[in-house]
């Protein structure tokens, strides 16, 4: 490779490998966390959980997601002007507005929640309650990327992850059912928001007013996203929507299970891209040194070090069920492969549509999420009707790879940003490269009869010589 290439290989990686430490610790605590959390609720209260979290993504996402997303997207420009008082005074009371509105929300659409979706008032209420704590950590959680404060946002995983492992054991002996889980998830997030804010020391003051000309970009850049992203939510949760409304709850826990173990496990070293790339992207944007070679290198390097990881759940997804989870969900198994790989490609997905962020366009990703999200709920519904929780997967599987190439396909004059042959030569050596490593696991394991520990060495052999054989033809997948 040439050394310019290199080079970019060189610093997309270490800025990777900053956030890493932070996403493993999140895939620790959902190996731990989700096997618990099968044997200790029953179907339905496992079922009103995984409602009652998608509620609060929900809500999380029409709130403060696009108002934090915007503080990450113009940080570096305030900065550069040295008006952050006036940026952050702005943020923080357009954030109390919000605020007040969910509350308002909450009492309008309560009634029609709780009757649709088997959801009790006071999970409910608990959900309503997390979204300010979680809306204030992903606010902090974007003032430490902007900084490049890698350190103090992995500790924060880590503290957050063991205060709610130990809560979860404490509060569930007394109340042991979705409350008790809501619950520990409350003081969790709220403790650790008080710490984060402690170590940072904000030496930003606010004032009292917002200033118009920033409220007016915040807007054009986030409004569109509130509709984007709740598109992108109900693609990813119709089925268990669905689920839950027609009082089936294993298939809705079956569902929300799948989910979670693929994208509790996956996603967090998939936005890991996202989460490091995002912030140099704007900088180098916002200086006028975007260049197409960098960006095409962050997705070849992004299938380079992910399709190992996502292949492990499409070729042993029924290792993987057998080994932790109870007998009730061995559906899971089947919607592993569908549900890993569309994490995969919707993650994929967001790395392209930086385009719309950078050029402040996000209204054309909006409409895009609209179209998509309406065509696949019709599509889920019919689906599910006919093949119930298979039916589920290839909805989901299926939405995804649309989205992916119909974004594709938009592209700016002045904007030339991807080298798409090289993408597609990278995504399809490395592919290939898998099926013919797991053809050649098959083989050896023919004579072993099969049992946990044969099922974690076939996982471990396979992995290891996938990335041995990416490692070794480095050059050549990444050229």
């Amino acid at each position: 490779m040439e050394g310019s290439i290199k080079n970019n290989y060189h610093f997309i990686f270490t800025n990777v490998m900053t956030y890493l430490p932070s996403r493993l610790l999140i895939i620790l605590n959902s190996v731990i966390i989700i096997p618990l959390f099968t044997y200790f609720l029953d179907e339905k209260q496992m079922s009103i959980y995984l409602i009652a979290l998608q509620v609060l993504n929900l809500m999380c996402t029409c709130s403060f997601d696009w108002i934090t997303k915007a503080v990450l997207r113009f940080y570096e420009k305030y900065n550069i002007r040295n008006t952050l008082n006036l940026f952050f005074s702005s943020i923080f009371w357009l954030s109390v507005i919000v605020y007040i509105i969910i509350f308002i929300s909450y009492f309008t659409f309560k009634d029609l929640i709780l009757e649709k979706f088997a959801v009790d008032n006071t999970s409910f209420l608990y959900t309503i309650l997390l979204v300010l704590p979680c809306g204030i950590r992903q606010f902090l959680y974007q003032i430490l990327r902007a900084r490049n404060e890698a350190k103090l946002y992995t500790l924060s995983i880590l503290l957050y992850q063991l205060a709610f492992i130990l809560l979860f054991f404490a509060i569930t002996k007394i109340i042991p059912d979705a409350h008790g889980v809501l619950l520990a998830m409350i003081i969790a997030i709220v403790a650790i928001d008080i710490h984060i804010i402690r170590s940072i020391f904000l030496d930003y003051k606010i004032e009292n007013k917002i200033n118009k000309e920033i409220l007016f970009e915040i807007l054009k850049y986030g409004l569109p996203l509130i509709i984007t992203n709740t598109s992108y939510w109900a693609i990813l949760n119709y089925s268990k929507l669905i689920f839950q409304n027609w009082h089936e709850y294993l298939n809705t826990a079956i569902t929300g299970v799948s989910w979670m173990l693929s994208g509790n496990i996956i996603q967090p070293l998939v936005t890991v891209f996202t989460f490091a790339s995002f912030p140099v992207i704007v900088k180098k944007f916002e200086l006028k040194r975007l260049h197409k070679p960098y960006f095409t290198n962050i997705l070849q390097l992004y299938c380079f070090l992910l399709i190992p990881i996502v292949s492990v759940f499409c070729y042993f997804s029924k290792e993987i069920v057998s080994l932790i989870l109870p007998e009730n969900y061995y559906m899971v198994s089947y919607m592993l492969p569908f549900f890993a790989f569309g994490i995969f490609l919707h993650e994929f997905m967001k790395l392209i549509n930086i385009k719309y962020h950078l050029k402040n366009r996000t209204y054309i990703e909006m409409l895009l999420g609209i179209f998509i999200a309406s065509m696949a709920y019709f599509a889920n519904i019919k689906l599910i009707s006919a093949y119930s929780i298979l039916g589920a997967a290839i909805g989901l599987f299926g939405s995804e790879v649309i989205l992916v190439f119909v974004n594709l396909f938009v592209k700016f004059r002045s904007f030339d940003y991807l080298n798409y042959n090289k993408i597609l030569k990278t995504f399809f050596l490395i592919s290939f490269s898998g099926l013919i490593i797991w053809g050649a696991i098959q083989l050896l394991f023919i004579p072993f009869r099969m049992n946990n520990i044969a099922s974690i060495a076939k996982i471990l052999i396979f992995i290891s010589m996938y990335y041995l054989v990416c490692f070794k033809f480095r050059d050549k997948i990444l050229s």
